[in-house]
């Protein structure tokens, strides 16, 4: 039974808005009027577009919600996950898991989701494909793992892995958002300290050394410059370092951008070894859960390439899948392709012989994960030094920029 988006008007007058379930968008319709509601836009759930009765309803708020953000979240698939990976596990069908999740979800856009994907699953869909409706929040990987659970027979055991997964990554996101917060105070009262100083302070002191005819010193000469600069062409490079970011970041949704601009980053000391590492503990964690979860070697291998946001990484796992499927060894074609660590190479390997690659990569994973959190504590500790003592580096050659044209009259003064 399909979903279906509605938006309406109740006993009081006042809009309301959420998902039905129903056979025909008319059916839906009249479910909604047995309710005393006055439906004034109904459509499909899993359909981008608007309902046939936008104009209705108001072209001002239809366009405010097609700005607001539609995806969940990563907490949000975090949560969802999880509760699905309890009530599947403990026996419940997956269309009822979906509804239990999705009905008492207090957030719009997180049940009408759910509900759609239950709506696909009642119709004789599997999960993986009701999925699909929703692109930006489920990604192919998580689409991947959960059709090799049900591939497999232990759909809720993946989902728990899985939402183990989510966790994890999400901790870590919460770790570097809240240690960021400081640094990124700083840096902004930094930058409106040093902007301040420039555009006010230095143009009314360098007014006063000017109007004697005195032979400034290199460096005030050189701040005074700067001054003039900044105060002409401040706001002017701030509009285009913004539309520069937009601009770039719209580029970089196209492959044929993305994947040299992926190439040049891991070309960069320092952000491209932390970036190796990290596609590589992606790569290493799907493919243990996938392997444990009975998916083919060549499917892992394509899925775990999905996972990879890296594209220049990412094609050269085409090369490793051509060569696992001509018969090559996995850690032999891993070997050629040069993008692993040793130690993950070397645990893949042991992992042939002995017939436990899942458990393997598991422990590959466990260990980069481990590097990433120590480079990522490392980093973090640093940054707020290093943003002190470019600050005190500014303030100290504005200051000497002012000092010194000072002590040189006291000098001709004294003289």
């Amino acid at each position: 039974m399909p979903a279906f988006e509605y938006q309406a008007l109740d006993q009081t007058g006042r809009k309301v808005r959420g998902v039905i379930t129903a056979d025909t968008e008319q059916a839906a319709r009249r479910d909604l009027r047995r309710k005393s509601l006055a439906p004034l836009a109904v459509g499909r759930a899993d359909e981008r577009k608007a309902g046939s009765g936008d104009a209705a309803s108001g072209g001002g708020e239809n366009l405010l919600d097609r700005l607001r953000a539609k995806n969940l979240s990563p907490r949000e698939l975090m949560l969802v996950t999880r509760q699905l990976a309890t009530l599947i596990e403990a026996g419940l069908p997956v269309a009822e898991a979906i509804s239990l999740v999705g009905g008492q979800h207090d957030k719009h856009h997180v049940r009408r989701a759910l509900l759609s994907v239950r709506a696909r699953v009642m119709e004789g869909g599997r999960l993986s494909e009701a999925l699909t409706a929703f692109p930006g929040s489920f990604p192919p990987v998580y689409r991947a793992l959960v059709s090799a659970g049900e591939g497999s027979g232990a759909l809720g055991r993946v989902l728990e892995r899985l939402s183990d997964y989510l966790e994890k990554a999400q901790a870590i996101r919460n770790r570097i958002t809240g240690a960021l917060i400081y640094p990124a105070v700083l840096t902004v009262v930094a930058l409106l300290v040093v902007t301040l100083m420039m555009t006010v302070v230095v143009p009314r002191i360098a007014e006063q050394f000017t109007g004697m005819g005195m032979a400034l010193p290199l460096l005030t000469r050189i701040m005074i410059a700067l001054s003039e600069f900044m105060q002409i062409w401040a706001l002017p490079l701030v509009g285009i370092m913004f539309a520069g970011g937009v601009v770039l970041g719209v580029m970089l949704q196209r492959p044929a951008v993305k994947k040299p601009f992926d190439g040049f980053v891991l070309r960069v000391p320092m952000i491209g070894g932390f970036m190796r590492t990290t596609e590589a503990a992606r790569f290493a964690r799907t493919m243990g859960i996938l392997l444990d979860s009975g998916a083919v070697l060549p499917e892992a291998l394509r899925a775990a390439q999905r996972a990879m946001s890296n594209m220049a990484l990412a094609s050269r796992v085409s090369e490793i899948i051509r060569d696992v499927e001509t018969g090559r060894a996995l850690s032999d074609a891993m070997k050629t392709s040069k993008i692993f660590p040793a130690l993950m190479l070397h645990m893949v390997t042991a992992g042939e012989r002995s017939g436990a690659l899942a458990d393997m990569f598991e422990r590959s994973a466990d260990q980069l994960e481990q590097e990433i959190d120590g480079s990522v504590t490392v980093g973090l500790s640093l940054l707020q030094p290093m943003i002190i003592l470019g600050l005190g580096i500014i303030v100290v050659l504005i200051v000497l920029s002012i000092m010194l044209p000072i002590l040189q009259l006291n000098t001709m003064f004294l003289g």
